[in-house]
């Protein structure tokens, strides 16, 4: 009997028989005192003759040199990611900022995104060298290609990489490890570029201090990502009184203000030659990094350091919306203005100036009283507004509704207050107007007196954290620009009690706050107007009700 023929067939032979072994082709060298040498990961296993992969991955031994000649050329070969693996989805980049009109920052929070010039979007942040790299969100310091911005645009590059002469030449690239017995070395500075006529190029930021111009230049670019303050140095030919001098560095300073020996001074960009209200929020929105930083003296020398701390964490109105959240847009720059001017004194920003106005945003977020007490309710910032007439007859004439002129009226705007609106202006009732203005009042952080069941001279009694001064506001439906006063319509002519308006407690308050001159006495409701959308609105006209 023949044996059996083998059922299943041979494996064929492996299709590609010439595929190369990696072999170490690592030359021999002597080793003395170690140094430590930096090998790239191996993506892909070792491929062996067969075609099958090598279960364990090729691992290049470790490699110690020491006693290399002084002439031998050794390179750091940087094996950089493509920029493509560090581009921002679509979706993200629509929600950032307008890019910075002198940097091209697109600021987010502590971030800073830049564009290039494919049109792409990628993070930016700095390398251990303090070179500006493109950054994954994942990573303390970049490892993207470095980037610098195009010369007269906003838009920004790769760096093209350095390419040394001998492009062919095999290149060992090792780094440094100090061992525990070498001896501490300093690096010798650079010698400062020669000009023509053999005097070192460079400027002096200082009495003690020149930079070179390529120093200049990466002091720039780094720290105007990190603290830009640092590149705000000017000439000492520039210096004035005023100016305060950093580390040897000459930086210019707001006017001291009112206080001239107030302990805070604040440094300026030397571009911006003063700040009023406009200049000072437009470098808020547009780069906050750029604001002015407030300077203090430390013991035991008393030198003068920069308060890490930024002074203005958002545009001023954005801070009055934040306390004041259903005011209308164009009422909130004329709070925001009219309070920068109460603080300085005047339209231009001192640094006594900016202290208050710190010191008004912080109480806010405390609740803690203020000593000006008109810094921190746009109630008290109120022009008063004369009455017009005769004795039966007076009326207020109301200031134009949207004018960024001054502060004579608050207007609320109904878009933020939609549905109490919608139930509240079909009524004609003394009572929902009065639960209306209270509710209103309330989510703007004031403390309502409950108000009375009354149907007759709507008026509510409210107070505010901060200061002790007690508010009366009188309610109207107003068609038109008038307020009419008819002496028929004075509560204190119909003899109407004060307690029958506004409730036993709140007149209480009233009358006590009304013996030591602390009530402010204002007007206000809805403003029907043929040419303006419905509004409701505060003024202030300083009559007394009692």
């Amino acid at each position: 009997m023949s044996p059996k023929k083998p059922i299943r067939p041979k494996t064929s032979p492996a299709s590609d028989q010439s595929t190369p072994t990696l072999s170490d082709t690592t030359p021999e060298i002597s080793v003395r005192q170690p140094l430590h040498v930096e090998y790239q990961q191996l993506d892909q296993a070792a491929t062996s003759h067969n075609g099958q992969s090598d279960p364990s991955p090729f691992t290049p031994p470790p490699l110690q040199i020491a006693d290399l000649p002084a002439e031998t050329h050794i390179a750091r070969i940087e094996n950089e990611r493509p920029v493509a693996d560090y581009f921002l989805a679509p979706r993200i980049v629509d929600r950032l900022p307008q890019p910075d009109l002198l940097t091209g920052f697109r600021k987010a929070g502590p971030h800073t995104y830049v564009d290039l010039t494919d049109g792409r979007t990628v993070l930016l942040g700095t390398d251990l060298q303090s070179r500006l790299r493109a950054r994954l969100a994942t990573e303390l310091w970049a490892s993207g290609p470095r980037l610098e911005q195009v010369p007269g645009t906003l838009q920004w590059r790769a760096v093209a990489p350095e390419r040394s002469l001998d492009t062919d030449a095999s290149r060992l690239s090792v780094t440094r490890i100090a061992l525990s017995d070498d001896r501490t070395h300093v690096t010798p500075s650079k010698r400062p570029r020669m000009t023509n006529d053999g005097q070192p190029s460079g400027e002096s930021i200082g009495p003690d201090r020149t930079i070179t111009d390529i120093g200049a230049q990466q002091i720039t670019a780094f720290d105007t990502l990190i603290d830009p303050w640092k590149t705000w140095g000017i000439t000492v030919h520039h210096v004035s009184p005023d100016d305060i001098n950093i580390k040897g560095v000459n930086y210019k300073a707001l006017p001291r203000g009112t206080e001239p020996n107030h302990p805070i001074v604040y440094v300026k960009h030397p571009n911006h030659m003063i700040y009023d209200y406009a200049s000072l929020d437009r470098t808020l929105r547009v780069d906050f990094l750029q604001q002015p930083r407030g300077a203090i003296r430390v013991p035991p020398e008393l030198q003068w350091e920069i308060d890490p701390t930024l002074p203005f964490q958002r545009p001023m109105r954005d801070t009055v919306a934040t306390y004041f959240p259903e005011l209308a847009d164009v009422t909130l720059h004329n709070v925001a203005k009219r309070q920068f001017m109460l603080a300085n004194g005047s339209e231009l920003a001192t640094g006594t100036g900016l202290t208050l106005l710190r010191q008004a945003f912080n109480d806010w977020k405390t609740g803690t009283v203020n000593p000006r007490p008109e810094l921190i309710d746009p109630l008290l910032m109120l022009e008063s507004l004369p009455r017009a007439g005769s004795s039966i007859n007076r009326k207020v004439e109301l200031p134009v509704a949207g004018v960024k002129n001054g502060l004579r009226r608050l207007d609320f705007d109904p878009a933020r207050f939609r549905q109490e609106w919608s139930y509240f202006m079909p009524s004609q009732s003394a009572v929902d107007i009065k639960r209306f203005a209270a509710g209103l009042l309330t989510r703007n952080g004031y403390s309502v007196f409950e108000p009375s069941s009354a149907q007759s001279f709507a008026a509510v009694v409210f107070k505010r954290t901060g200061h002790d001064f007690v508010f009366f506001l009188s309610l109207h439906r107003i068609k038109g620009r008038q307020i009419h006063q008819p002496l028929k319509q004075d509560p204190k002519a119909s003899n109407i009690r004060l307690i029958d308006q506004v409730g036993l407690d709140a007149a209480q308050t009233v009358e006590a706050a009304h013996a030591v001159n602390k009530v402010i006495w204002l007007r206000g409701g809805v403003q029907a107007l043929a040419t303006y959308p419905d509004t409701f609105f505060i003024i202030r006209d300083d009559y007394p009700r009692l």
